[in-house]
C-alpha cells in the first residue's frame, strides 16, 4: 500500500529475493508513476520500485474496498505502507486491526518523521530529510553552500534499510508465529547511513569536514576524467614514483594524510598538471600497476559500454510496453533477474486475477467492479 519510493523499493527487496508482491493502488494511481520522466502512467521511479510485482487496484476510502483490503491481509505475510501516521487508524487498518485478523501479519510503516515527537505529523520527502538531517550540508560546495546529492538518495536508503528489518522480521514470524510492527522514517534511515561523517563532524567539534584522505579526487586527463585516491602513505608513495615525483615522497608537505590535508589545494594543483599529459587509460593502467587506488569516471552511457559492468551482467536488457528496450541494474544477491520478470504493472493490471487468488467469488468480484470498489486496468 506503500507509495513513491522508499516503501516500494523495500518490497522490491523482498521480490527480487523471491516474494510474491501485490501493490495495491488506490483509483489516482501511486504518485510516483508522475515523477520525473513518465508515459502512460508510468515513470522511472514507478519501473523499478515496481518490477515484477502484481497490480490491483482498491479505493481503501470505500467500506468494501477496505473489506477487500482486509481479506488480502489474512491470506499475506507483509503489509507495506507509507501513509503519514494515523492515517491507516482512520481508515480501520491499523495494526491492532491487522493483528485481529492475522496475528503473524508484520506491518511495516515508513514516514517522514517517525510516529511520535513534535514533527511526526509533518509531511516529508527526500529533498526535505536530505536538508533536515544534515546531508546536503555534508555535500556542500567548497562555498559551504548546502547541494542536494543528485538523486533520490534518502528514498533509496531507507526503502534498503526496511527491506532488510522487513526480512529479519518474517524469519522472526516463521519462527514464532508472531508478527510486529515497524516503524521506520526517512529522518532515522538518512541519520543511520551518514553515521562515519556525521560522528566524524561530532569529533571536530562542528567544524567543516576534511577530506578523509588525500590525494582523492576527479582529475582530467587527455581524453576523460579519472579518479584517483591513496589511502595510505605507501599509496601515495607509489603515486610519486609513477608519475616521476619521487621527491614528494620526502616533501614535508606531503609528509603524512594529515599534512596532506593541510595542503590538498597544493597537491591536487599538481595533479591536475601531470594528468591531461595521457589519456585516461594510460593513467588507469599505469597507476593500477603501482597499486593506487584508480578508475574512469564514467556517465551512465559509458557505463553500459564497461567491460568490467559486462562481464558481470549488471545490466539486465528488459523490456516494457511504454518504455521499450532499456538496461535495468541488477539487484546484489538477487535470486530473479529483471530479464526473468514481467513489467511493472499498469494500474489495476492484477486485479482479478489477485482477488481470484485471495478466494473471492466470481460474484464479489463482478460486484466489488461495478461499485468502484476495485478497478480493473
Amino acid at each position: 500500500m506503500s507509495q513513491g519510493l522508499a516503501g516500494p523499493y523495500a518490497a522490491q527487496m523482498l521480490l527480487m529475493m523471491g516474494a510474491t508482491v501485490v501493490k495495491v493502488e488506490p483509483p489516482q494511481g501511486d504518485w510516483g508513476r508522475v515523477m520525473g520522466l513518465a508515459r502512460n502512467g508510468h515513470s522511472a521511479l514507478s519501473v523499478i520500485a515496481n518490477w515484477g510485482k502484481k497490480g490491483i487496484c482498491v479505493d481503501a476510502r470505500n467500506e468494501q474496498g477496505r473489506e477487500v483490503i482486509k481479506r488480502l491481509v489474512s491470506c499475506s505475510d507483509l503489509v507495506m505502507e507509507s501513509f503519514r501516521p494515523g492515517v491507516m487508524e482512520k481508515l480501520g487498518l491499523g495494526y491492532d486491526v491487522l493483528k485481529s485478523l492475522n496475528p503473524g501479519i508484520v506491518l511495516g510503516s515508513i514516514s517522514g518523521f517517525g510516529r511520535s515527537g513534535p514533527h511526526a505529523l509533518r509531511a516529508g520527502s527526500d529533498s526535505i530529510l536530505q536538508a533536515a538531517t544534515g546531508m546536503a550540508a555534508m555535500n556542500g560546495t567548497d562555498e559551504g553552500a548546502p547541494r542536494r546529492v543528485g538523486m533520490l538518495a534518502v528514498d533509496m536508503i531507507t526503502g534498503l534499510y526496511a527491506g532488510y528489518a522487513l526480512s529479519a522480521a518474517i524469519h522472526e514470524q516463521r519462527a514464532s508465529g508472531v508478527g510486529r510492527h515497524l516503524d521506520l522514517s526517512l529522518l532515522g534511515a538518512s541519520m543511520a547511513f551518514q553515521a562515519m561523517p556525521m560522528v566524524e563532524s561530532f569529533l571536530q567539534g562542528g567544524e567543516k569536514r576534511k577530506p578523509v584522505t588525500v590525494p582523492s579526487g576527479n582529475f582530467d586527463a587527455a581524453d576523460g576524467q579519472l579518479s584517483v585516491v591513496c589511502l595510505r602513505n605507501e599509496m601515495f608513495h607509489a603515486l610519486a614514483k609513477a608519475l616521476g615525483h619521487e621527491e614528494w615522497a620526502t616533501d614535508p608537505r606531503f609528509a603524512d594524510n594529515e599534512a596532506r590535508q593541510r595542503n590538498v589545494d597544493t597537491l591536487h594543483d599538481l595533479l591536475a598538471g601531470i594528468f591531461p599529459t595521457q589519456s585516461r587509460e594510460y593513467w588507469i593502467n599505469r597507476l593500477n600497476q603501482a597499486g593506487v587506488l584508480c578508475g574512469p569516471v564514467n556517465s551512465y552511457s559509458s557505463l553500459r559500454e564497461d567491460a568490467q559492468v559486462e562481464a558481470l551482467r549488471l545490466l539486465a536488457d528488459v523490456d516494457h510496453p511504454d518504455f521499450g528496450a532499456f538496461p535495468f541494474p541488477a539487484f546484489p544477491g538477487a535470486q530473479r533477474a529483471a530479464d526473468e520478470l514481467p513489467p511493472a504493472p499498469a494500474l489495476g493490471q492484477h486485479t482479478v486475477d489477485a482477488l481470484r487468488g485471495a478466494g473471492f467469488a466470481e460474484a464479489e468480484i463482478h460486484n466489488l467492479l461495478s461499485s468502484g470498489a476495485c478497478m480493473q486496468a
